[in-house]
This record gives C-alpha cells, sequence and structure tokens, in this order.
C-alpha cells in the first residue's frame, strides 16, 4: 500500500486523526514498542525525536529507516519526522554533526561584521542536509521570537536578538537555508514568546501588550517568515488578552490562530502546536487537543506519554462522532498535511549514501569559523585574555563527572545518549605548555568548591565562566567572592558567559571603578568551547558584536 499523496476521501477517520498527531517515545527497544504500539492502535502518523532517541549518526539513520517502514507499512503515508535542531543550546543532534552555533551566536557573528545574512543561510543549508542525510524532513526551527525580556528562562539566547527587523531578516535566512536542503521548517513560538518571565514547560505566560506593540514586536518576523512561505508555524502556549480577550493561551485560541494567523498574515501552511504535555497547557486545559483543532491547529504534538497520545486521538474521534469537530474541518488539516508530504524528498538510499553527506570538511571549517566569529567582548580589562599564571574558572553547564544536559527544551533532563561538550579548562590546559591553571566547578558550586576556588585564585588573575550566574545563587557568591578577594590586591578579575550576555548587569561599574572584564560566547557547547579556550590563550580575538542592548556594556 502506498498512499504518498493521501486523499481524505480515501482515509478512514482514524486514519485521518493519525496524520493529525506528531507523538514522541521513549529511547531504546521500549521506544519502538511504544511506537508501533501507537501505530496499530490509533494510526499515529508522525513523529518528532528526542535526544533519548539519538546516538551516534548511523543509529539515527536506521532509526528513522524504521520509523518510516512501521508508519507506512500501517497506511502507507510517509511520515513527518522532526527534531528540535536549533543550534547552541537546543540541538537535540550532536555527535558525528556538524555543531551548529545557536541563534543569538549567529546574530553576534554577524552583528560583529565578519559574517553575513548569506553565511547565516548556508548555515541552515548544511543543518538541512545533514538532516535529509539521517531521513529528518522537519526541523523545528528556527526560534522568531523577539527576546525582548532578559529574564526570558526559556528562550533567551535561542532568539537571534531583541531588534524584531534584526530578528525576521536572521530567521528568515535559516529558514531559507532549510528549504533550500529540501528540509521543512518551523517559524516558532507564534505569535511571540520573546517577552515572558514564565517558563510554559513550567507555567502560563502571559504577555499584555497591546496589538499596536505586539504588530511593531512580536507578530514583524513572523510575518516575514510568512510572506515567504515558510512551510510550518508552531504555537505559543503563551496568553496574550489583547488579542484573546477569554484568556486563552495562542495554541487553544481560534481568534489568534484562525483570525490572525489565518486570515489577516494570510498563512496557508501547517500550523502546529507545541507540546500539549507542558504545563502552561497540560495542568490547565485537560481538552487540548479537541481545543486546538477547534482554533486552528493541524498538527498536535505530544511528545512523551502514550496514555495521553491514545487519550488525544481518541477524544478528537469522539469529538467528530458528537458533531463538535467537523469531519470537514480534519479534512482541511489532512489536505494541508498531504500537500506538504508530497513535496518531501527522498532520504539517501542507504548509510553508505548518507554518511558523506555529515560533518564534512568544509562544513564543520565553515562552523568554527562561525563560532569564533561570534565570541563579543562587551567590557575589557586586564584579565581578558589571559596571562601566564591566570587561573580560569570553568563552570559546567553538566554534572562534574556526569554526562547529563542542560535543561532541555522540553522540561526535561536528558542523560542518555548525547555527549556533554567539551570543557573549556580541559581545552585551556592543554595549551602552552601549562602556562594557565585550571578548576572546573559544578553549575551551583558547593561551599568546598567555593573554598577550593578563592584559594586557589589568591594572588593570581582570575577568569571565571558563567552560566546564567543570575539564577544559580552559589555560582554568582563565588563570581562576587572572587571580586572582594581582588579589590584588596592587585589581581585582575573578569567573566567569561558560556549562556547570555545578560550576567553582564550583574557587575556593574562602580563610580571611577571600571567593572570587571566581560566577554560572551552565547552557548556552552564543544565549538564554543574549543573558541573560548583559543581565545582565553591569546590566539584569537573576540570580533563579534552584541545582539541585545545590554544597558550596562560599556
Amino acid at each position: 500500500m502506498n498512499r504518498l499523496t493521501p486523499d481524505a476521501a480515501d482515509l478512514s477517520l482514524e486514519e485521518k486523526i493519525g496524520q493529525l498527531l506528531v507523538i514522541g517515545f521513549p529511547a531504546g527497544k521500549a521506544g519502538l514498542e511504544h511506537l508501533k504500539r501507537a501505530v496499530d492502535g490509533f494510526a499515529a502518523g508522525n513523529i518528532i525525536l528526542f535526544s533519548r532517541n539519538i546516538a551516534d549518526p548511523e543509529e539515527v539513520y536506521s532509526l528513522t529507516a524504521e520509523i518510516r517502514r512501521i508508519v507506512m507499512a500501517r497506511n502507507g503515508i510517509p511520515p513527518f519526522i522532526s527534531v528540535d535542531q536549533e543550534g547552541g543550546i537546543v540541538a537535540r543532534l550532536r555527535k558525528g554533526m556538524t555543531p551548529l552555533p545557536g541563534a543569538m551566536a549567529q546574530a553576534a557573528a554577524v552583528a560583529g561584521g565578519r559574517r553575513t545574512i548569506a553565511d547565516v543561510r548556508a548555515l541552515g543549508k548544511i543543518c538541512g542536509e545533514e538532516l535529509h542525510a539521517l531521513g529528518i524532513n522537519w526541523n523545528l526551527a528556527p526560534v522568531t521570537d523577539v527576546n525582548v525580556n532578559p529574564a526570558n528562562p526559556v528562550i533567551g539566547v535561542r532568539s537571534y536578538g531583541d531588534d524584531a527587523e534584526k530578528v525576521a531578516e536572521l530567521a528568515s535566512a535559516f529558514a531559507a537555508g532549510l528549504a533550500d536542503a529540501g528540509i521543512m521548517a518551523t517559524a516558532k513560538h507564534f505569535p511571540g514568546h520573546g517577552d515572558t518571565e514564565v517558563d510554559s514547560h513550567l507555567g502560563l505566560p502571559l504577555i499584555p501588550h497591546d496589538l499596536k506593540r505586539l504588530e511593531a514586536v512580536e507578530l514583524l518576523p513572523f510575518k516575514r517568515l510568512i510572506s515567504e512561505g515558510v512551510a510550518s508555524v508552531m504555537t505559543a502556549h503563551v496568553r496574550f488578552p489583547a488579542l484573546e480577550p477569554e484568556g486563552l493561551p495562542a495554541t487553544l485560541s481560534a481568534r489568534l490562530l484562525t483570525g490572525i494567523l489565518r486570515k489577516s498574515l494570510g498563512f496557508r501552511g501547517i500550523i502546529t502546536t507545541d507540546c500539549l504535555e507542558m504545563k502552561a497547557i497540560a495542568d490547565n486545559y485537560p481538552d487540548a487537543a479537541v481545543q486546538s483543532l477547534l482554533a486552528g491547529a493541524d498538527i498536535i504534538d505530544i511528545s512523551h506519554t502514550y496514555e495521553l497520545q491514545a487519550a488525544a486521538a481518541a477524544s478528537i474521534a469522539e469529538a467528530v462522532r458528537m458533531g463538535r469537530i467537523a469531519e470537514s474541518r480534519i479534512d482541511e488539516s489532512v489536505a494541508r498535511i498531504a500537500e506538504a508530504k508530497a513535496r518531501l524528498s527522498t532520504p539517501p538510499a542507504s548509510w553508505e549514501e548518507a554518511r558523506p553527506l555529515i560533518a564534512t570538511a568544509s562544513s564543520l571549517a565553515f562552523s568554527a569559523e562561525f563560532s569564533r566569529d561570534s565570541l563579543t567582548l562587551y567590557r575589557g580589562g586586564p584579565a581578558l585574555p589571559l596571562v601566564p599564571g591566570s587561573l580560569y574558572v570553568d563552570v559546567l553547564p553538566q554534572k562534574l563527572g556526569g554526562a547529563e544536559e542542560p535543561l532541555a527544551a522540553d522540561s526535561t533532563r536528558v542523560s542518555g545518549k548525547a555527549p556533554a561538550p567539551e570543557r573549556v579548562s580541559e581545552l585551556l590546559a592543554a595549551k602552552a605548555g601549562g602556562a594557565f591553571k585550571v578548576k572546573a566547578v559544578s553549575l551551583d558550586p558547593s561551599e568546598d568548591e567555593i573554598a577550593a576556588v578563592l584559594a586557589l585564585a589568591k594572588d593570581r588573575d582570575v577568569a571565571m565562566g558563567l552560566h546564567d550566574a543570575g539564577n544559580h545563587p552559589a555560582q554568582l557568591r563565588l563570581a562576587r567572592g572572587l571580586l572582594s578577594a581582588a579589590a584588596a590586591s592587585s589581581q585582575a578579575v573578569g567573566f567569561v558567559s558560556m549562556r547570555g550576555p545578560y550576567d553582564l548587569a550583574l557587575f556593574p561599574e562602580e563610580g571611577a571603578r571600571p567593572g570587571p572584564a566581560f566577554l560572551c560566547a552565547f552557548e556552552y557547547s564543544s565549538a564554543s568551547a574549543r573558541s573560548v579556550a583559543e581565545y582565553l590563550a591569546g590566539e584569537i580575538p573576540a570580533r563579534g558584536g552584541s545582539p541585545v542592548n545590554v544597558s550596562s556594556a560599556t
């Protein structure tokens, strides 16, 4: 059976509903059993992969081939196989892949003048070509949110910055690069998640601005990508009272999805929800699958739990039978999905054909240069770069001695197959014949770790890595301890943010006394770790420009 361009009239109601679902599954053999059960039980038609499903590229290639086999044996229709491959801190595929700098790092390299919009498009094409080689056809990127709120806990460096026009230009370029490679791009999170102080994985955010402000900031990048034909848009689990007076989040609002996105902005592609297991939805809207379809969504994302996936399929079928959802409404979404699937390209026929397309010498060199060009010096000072004998304190984003990733974008901690990034401290220690002292500490260092660092720092210049220090009190306590000790001596202290530039505001200038030197790398990845180690050793300059307005920068 092969229905590559299915007509809704040829599908049963169960098969139609299956086309409206994107599901995730656990790792390993249990995951494949989950997938088979979902495909057999409710015709699940589309898949999302997470780090838990992913090891090396050859295994991913084999997995996607098995996914297609399982799904097409049920209904003859190829699945969307999706992944969050934004780059930077959200990259589900790492091992053996070209390491992509994240959005804000890309923007910094462009702002510094070393990279161009065409280079961002080329980076998107590299990403897309590697996904295509692995059998993945839908990237849930780029982030199109304008990060105007420094306290945003979930977007931050995943955004291209706080200037709506520049975000639009950069996100457009990355999306175009994905499309060049035949990959569906996704503008997310509509109509904007950049001005929130609540993570929608954990609660229900609200953006209070009026329509004039929303059109000038939040909506502007989406308008551009929609005008250029972006294939899909992902909804935000965020309330916008100016647009939705009933208080519904965008994911469940017909005013936003049908009224604004479809009718006002003219979007003709696929509207997909963010995961309905996120607490913003799961804790407040038990009928969210049906509500989101009524609002205008085409695809419902339930990323983890079989019981919730099966319940969603059953609730949609019941809503159709009861007349709450017209079957013609289901048919509209099936038609959009079928149109998109008809354009999907066929992945390489074998791993031998796919392997040369991944992590090529040229893509690795291009990405490494992009990372180097993103390093941005917000405030100069004698501590940066290091001089021989200086100490570098490396605050790690993963547990000491472990391979646990930072908080993932789906609000789960992933400790399976994804490798931890290379450490700045280890890379630096190998340089200049051991001229630099290094010390690695935990994300929230213990009192013993703090004491050990302060003892080691005595009579030395010190540079300390930061990782979202404002939300990690012990990390900030260590940083301020180093500054206090240096104030009573002639030693210099500098900081290297391995996340966002917003930590600069934690260390303001005080009267005539200059603030500490401050460099930003925008992410802790293997590529950025290598770039930072090269900078600290005096091998490369910092040539990036700031993608956001950090008021205390000098």
